[in-house]
């Protein structure tokens, strides 16, 4: 009797602690028990005892080696998608399959039916006991080679004034390598709060429970991994994944995302998508139809109406009023950047209006940002190319100040003055002393006569 029980007991210990070195000590009792068993506790002769001895010592390795294996092996994502590393610790491993049934498998199945990007990456319950702090959550992050991190706890509380209960932590850790510092922890912040910590429901529903805390957590995963795509430049990814949410929350779905938040983030998503098409070989429509679906999500977007301006620009055969128009409605939200004064001068410039566009010139001189060179870049391509469809003088005028002002190239100034000198009408008079009084001034620094 006695035995039997201390055999029940090494099995508890081996089944239950197999993580520990007590649980492999108590695997490998039981293994040798089984073994003399099998050969009626001592060899008969028909195994030499050296044999037998042997093969209890190569099971032994074998025993070790799964145990190794068992307890520092962690899963690794696939480098084609995003790993999620589910690190939830089961306190009553009792529990365990109401977990594995009722939240792993629905979120797994989930993800699967909505085609997300994402390899989901289950830790064992020892693995998991060891997450306490967001650092701890990090380091699996990087041993996992995953970009997420849900990581909490399920215990169950007996003897409450409605009987058991289960307590489910949820606590979520982002991490994305393109994606500065500053720019991460605003991210971790936002994917925990989306994940309520602790949310306690009763045994008979525990399903309920279960399949709860996977929306939850599908939906925290849809969303910031969208922000992440989005900071990251992927704008494919963060519109395909805001935009499902999106759509589900006008369906009536409650999700604990601020509905006016998730627009912004559509209409920034468009608007990227349409710088891309923009100087990409993509069509005028598909740019178009990008910039359309950004200003329906958010109508005060700056960029997007910048992209507004081109296209009536472009739609109107050199008509450039509702492009001023659209304009001055973008310098309301340009909330510190100067990217409309290109738009205003040249407008300007083109409708004839050149004492606007002399003052819009004088801003510009004094007025710098980050990313500007880009601007000056689409500029001179942007007129150079319109130059080659209508004769506009003034064009020339325009890209001489940019170049000496802003590029500081003066050679191609140069050019460009003198061909507006050399074009310019009576109607541009004060242009072209303006013009003449540049041309001394690079003539000056050049040195050439």
């Amino acid at each position: 009797m006695e035995s039997s029980w201390f055999i029940k007991k090494m099995y508890d210990i081996a089944t239950h602690h197999f993580h520990k070195w007590y649980g492999l000590v108590a695997t490998i009792f039981l293994l040798g028990v089984i073994s003399l068993s099998v050969y009626r506790l001592v060899p008969d002769g028909k195994i030499a005892f050296r044999t037998f001895a042997i093969e209890i010592i190569v099971l032994e390795i074998f025993v070790f080696a799964g145990w190794a294996l068992h307890v520092w092996h962690f899963p690794k994502r696939s480098r084609k998608k995003l790993g999620v590393t589910i690190a939830v610790q089961v306190e009553d491993l009792e529990d365990l399959k109401y977990f594995k049934k009722d939240f792993l498998s629905p979120f797994k199945n989930k993800i699967c039916s909505l085609n997300l990007p994402f390899d989901v990456l289950e830790l064992k319950n020892h693995q998991a006991e060891k997450i306490e702090t967001d650092d701890d959550a990090r380091k699996i992050l990087w041993k996992t080679r995953a970009q997420f991190c849900i990581w909490g706890s399920i215990k169950k509380r007996k003897k409450t004034p409605v009987g058991e209960k289960y307590l489910f932590s949820l606590h979520g850790v982002v991490v994305h390598k393109p994606i500065q510092e500053v720019q991460k922890v605003l991210l971790r912040k936002e994917f925990d709060a989306l994940l309520p910590n602790t949310v306690i429901f009763e045994e008979n529903l525990q399903f309920e429970g279960f399949d709860f805390r996977a929306n939850q957590a599908i939906t925290a995963l849809d969303y910031i991994t969208g922000r992440a795509a989005l900071l990251s430049g992927d704008f494919s990814t963060a519109i395909r994944l805001h935009e499902s949410l999106f759509n589900a929350i006008q369906n009536g779905q409650s999700f604990p995302i601020n509905k006016g938040a998730l627009k912004n983030l559509l209409s920034l998503e468009y608007d990227q998508k349409a710088s891309f098409e923009y100087h990409t070989s993509s069509s005028e429509g598909d740019y178009a139809k990008s910039v359309d679906k950004s200003l329906n999500y958010n109508p005060n977007n700056y960029g997007a109406l910048l992209k507004k301006a081109i296209i009536e620009f472009n739609n109107s055969a050199g008509n450039a009023k509702a492009a001023l128009n659209t304009i001055d409605l973008a310098k309301k939200y340009a909330k510190g950047g100067y990217h409309w004064l290109y738009s205003n001068a040249f407008l300007n410039f083109w409708l004839g209006r050149y004492d606007d566009a002399i003052q819009t010139c004088e801003k510009l001189k004094n007025k710098s940002y980050y990313g500007e060179k880009i601007t000056i870049q689409e500029v001179v391509i942007f007129n150079e190319n319109l130059l080659k469809k209508y004769n506009k003088p003034v064009l020339y005028y325009w890209l001489g100040f940019i170049y000496y002002v802003k590029a500081k190239n003066l050679a191609s100034a140069d050019i460009n003055f003198q061909k507006f000198v050399q074009h310019a009408d009576n109607s541009m008079q004060s242009l072209k002393i303006k013009a003449e009084s540049y041309l001394a001034e690079i003539k000056k620094e050049i040195g050439y006569k």
